[in-house]
């Protein structure tokens, strides 16, 4: 969770939006980590599934990464700090492509 609120720091002014999304009711221990990780971006609770079903996943934590006209561009299974960089690079990419469109 902490590297997903840097990278939402990081890139928020550039458009990009951080959305974390929770499956079934969220527990008083899952809202005080958000609030101990200092999440200041989106935080959706799925309670019907819907976005577990729309984009097909079937493990948790994965990472969807949505280009600026709504397509899944990349999709990462689990969640390590190595990943940062990889994760970075791939919205850069987003976004150079939108800014040359």
């Amino acid at each position: 969770m902490p590297r997903l609120v840097e990278i939402n720091e990081k890139y928020e002014d550039r458009g990009v939006k951080v959305i974390s999304v929770d499956s079934g009711i969220r527990s008083a221990a899952a809202n005080a980590l958000l609030d101990e990780n200092g999440v200041t971006h989106i935080v959706l609770n799925d309670l019907k599934d819907e976005v577990m079903t729309d984009y097909r996943i079937v493990a948790i934590p994965v990472t969807v990464i949505i280009d600026h006209e709504g397509r899944v561009m990349f999709r990462h299974l689990g969640f390590a700090d190595e990943m940062v960089p990889r994760l970075e690079s791939e919205i850069e990419t987003l976004l150079a492509w939108r800014d040359a469109s």
